[in-house]
Parts: C-alpha cells; sequence; structure tokens
C-alpha cells in the first residue's frame, strides 16, 4: 500500500499520475501506528513530515522528495509568519500569483481553488510545520531504505539531498533530469518510471 504526504497546498488528486493504488495520509493520521509492509512518499512539506515519520516507524521503503532539513531560522519562521498572515486575509487570485512566483518553483504554476482549503488549516500548516519550527529530523535513526528525489534545475534542494543521503543508512539519491521543486508534476513519467525501479513494481 503507497501512503502520500502531499506539500503546502497539495490534493490527494496530485498523485493520480501514479499508476498505482494510493492513499492519502492526512494531519490526524501523522504519526499513527505502524508502517510495515507500506510504502511512504513525501513532497516538500510532506516530505518533512515523512522524515519524522520514519525516524519511529518502519515502512517497507519511502521516497523524500524535494524536502528540506529543518533547521531554526528566524528570517524563515517571519516569512512563513507572513505567508500564513496573507492566507488569512489576501484576495486569492493574487496570493496565488506571489505564491507560484517564488523562485524555489522555477516558474512552474499549479492552479488551486479556494474553495478546496480551509484558509486557517492553510495558515496553520505554514506556522506549525515550517522548517524554522520542526525539530531537525534525526536521520542517523532511520532504518528504512529512502529513494530521495530533487529535481536537477533545483540546486539548493539537490545539494540538501546529497548531504541527507551521506547521513542516511539505507539511500540513494536520484536527481530527475528537467525538473526543478515540483518534480512530481513536471517529470510524472520519469518520476514513475524511477518509483517502479526502486519499488520494484510491475
Amino acid at each position: 500500500m503507497i501512503r502520500t504526504l502531499s506539500g503546502f497546498l497539495g490534493l490527494p488528486s496530485d498523485w493520480d499520475f501514479l499508476p498505482w493504488t494510493h492513499i492519502p495520509l492526512s494531519p490526524p493520521q501523522w504519526g499513527e501506528g505502524q508502517g510495515e509492509g507500506q510504502i511512504l512518499i513525501g513532497y516538500s512539506m510532506g516530505g518533512r513530515v515523512a522524515l519524522r515519520m520514519l525516524e519511529t516507524q518502519r515502512f517497507e521503503k519511502a521516497v523524500i522528495i524535494s524536502a528540506g532539513l529543518n533547521a531554526p531560522d528566524e528570517a524563515r519562521r517571519a516569512r512563513d509568519e507572513e505567508w500564513a498572515r496573507r492566507f488569512e486575509s489576501d484576495q486569492w487570485s493574487s496570493l496565488m500569483r506571489d505564491w507560484n512566483a517564488q523562485p524555489v518553483f522555477g516558474g512552474h504554476h499549479v492552479e488551486r481553488r479556494e474553495e478546496d482549503f480551509d484558509r486557517a488549516e492553510l495558515a496553520r500548516a505554514l506556522r506549525e510545520h515550517s522548517p524554522a519550527v520542526m525539530p531537525p529530523p534525526q536521520l542517523e535513526r532511520i532504518e528504512t531504505p529512502i529513494l530521495w528525489v530533487a529535481g536537477e534545475r533545483d540546486a539548493k534542494y539537490v545539494e540538501i539531498g546529497r548531504r541527507a543521503v551521506a547521513r542516511l543508512r539505507h539511500a540513494e539519491l536520484w536527481i530527475c533530469p528537467d525538473a526543478g521543486h515540483r518534480v512530481p508534476w513536471e517529470q510524472p513519467e520519469r518520476l514513475v518510471a524511477r518509483l517502479r525501479a526502486f519499488l520494484e513494481f510491475e
């Protein structure tokens, strides 16, 4: 069974390009139960949450995509607080324009409808799951085999992936060609092909 953890503004339907059955994990389920026999896939914010889960839960395998490593950072905390306030009050179309225009996304846009979200929950996620707030992952504790994925144009996260894989016990780094931060939706076919090999799925 594949369990998915989306990034900020992620929707369960974002993973519909996967050719295998997958079930999204919602926040109340984070940290529940054991992952024996399950595959965990986490993207961006969801990848950072997945790493925290993997410290105490053993999954069959895990895939971490475009995830950072948490660290105290007052400047980042302040930026996330500013975004949280904007998500509470700003006009939606201009908010989405500015969110997608962030350099980390490299010009890649995703469409999101306001009616699909609870603004208060989005603001809460930015505050509570900011990489400046969450504890740094204890990578050395993780036993689950991991495929760490970063897009080749996403230089910051490629370097983070290299550092993370060097500390993990059972991990490999795959740098996806012709992709930035949003690897799954920029290069879905390439990602599926790499997942087939790693997960040993048909």
